[in-house]
């Protein structure tokens, strides 16, 4: 057998190559893609022959689950009855990327889960139509191939085709995780990637809430101080705890400058509810923030609008802390922050329900 090498770089062959690697794999044929962090040999799920040939090319038992890889996160849910807690929140922090994830499955047993962040395998799986299963390139025990030399080495003349692509960008396996069925939230790390058991953990049992105003000196660093506040009384420890237990709480301005200290009123008006808003410095909102945030609130619908025009891929995890919006008490007296904080209160009251 020939193998054939199609290349993903970026230019007029690269939807012609996909779709001529997805046609040989629906056809029954054996296919390398690379990920982000190894290269996969892939078969149709539902094409015994091809993974009774990949269980051999992989000198494996045929009974060792191999992983299902989808293009995108909503095609979990086609597999699943319903998530186990906290998957949804792995989902959302760390997919597309290198995380597998091993949950109940439809109909009994488990299954194992992933969306690789490499654009071009991501088409590849897109283009294929079917259920493709998947696992690394190497033979049973030997090191997982990171770069098409490997490749070559291992499998060339035993596969069809071979998706081409520069040396893997993480160059080691996904982290792959068990989550238990129902409501326990408990799980078991598998195999550690790198996505820590620190960060897996930090995921799971807290939450990193961020709060956006637009010069980040009164409205979000006053919801900051109320939500942690509140928070703590329902967890029953200190605030200084909270990130101890995995909550990571910021406030950030979309217009704000560096370093500026929160307004007077704001501090005074927070004193009142026995929070210290002195030390607050203001910062600007960075994409950062918004991709570490597993939830954002905002504090009118411009500056939802503002955030999404920069960010468009954070629509999930952005909403109006207030429904109508919470009044801009900048350049107001001390009632006016004291309102404003009237309005900030009950809503993070109510956000904790989730929590």
């Amino acid at each position: 057998m020939q193998t054939l090498y199609l290349s993903t770089e970026p230019g007029e062959a690269y939807a012609s190559n996909i779709r001529q690697a997805a046609e040989m794999l629906r056809s029954g044929g054996l296919v390398v893609f690379p990920t982000e962090t190894v290269y996969g040999l892939g078969a149709d799920a539902n094409n015994s022959e091809a993974l009774a040939r990949l269980h051999e090319l992989k000198q494996r038992p045929d009974t060792q689950p191999l992983t299902i890889h989808l293009a995108d996160p909503q095609g979990a849910l086609e597999y699943v009855d319903e998530l186990p807690s906290g998957t949804r929140r792995l989902m959302e922090r760390y997919w597309p990327g290198p995380l597998t994830l091993i949950v109940p499955a439809r109909g009994g047993g488990t299954v194992g889960l992933r969306v690789p962040s490499h654009e071009a395998c991501r088409d590849f799986l897109r283009e294929t139509g079917t259920m493709v299963v998947a696992t690394s390139v190497n033979p049973h025990g030997q090191e997982p191939a990171v770069d098409i030399d490997q490749v070559r080495s291992y499998f060339d003349g035993q596969i069809e085709v071979v998706l081409e692509s520069a040396a893997t960008a993480l160059r080691q396996s996904s982290t792959i995780v068990r989550m238990s069925a129902g409501e326990s939230g408990s799980y078991e790390i598998l195999r550690e990637g790198i996505i820590s058991p620190e960060m897996i953990q930090q995921t799971l049992m807290g939450r990193n809430v961020l709060f956006v105003c637009t010069g980040n000196t009164c409205r979000s660093p006053m919801a900051r101080l109320l939500f942690q506040k509140h928070l703590a009384a329902k967890l029953d420890v200190p605030v200084e705890d909270l990130r101890e237990l995995g909550y990571v709480i910021e406030s950030a301005g979309i217009f704000a400058g560096q370093g500026s200290p929160a307004s007077s009123n704001a501090v005074t008006t927070m004193v009142e509810q026995e929070c210290d808003l002195s030390p607050h410095r203001s910062q600007p909102l960075t994409e950062d923030m918004v991709e570490q945030a597993d939830r954002i609130y905002v504090m009118s619908i411009s500056h939802a609008q503002m955030l999404l025009q920069v960010s468009p891929h954070a629509q999930a995890k952005v909403q109006l802390l207030n429904e109508e919006g919470v009044s801009d008490p900048i350049c107001g007296d001390l009632e006016t922050y004291r309102h404003c904080a009237r309005e900030i209160e009950p809503s993070v009251k109510e956000i904790l329900k989730q929590f």
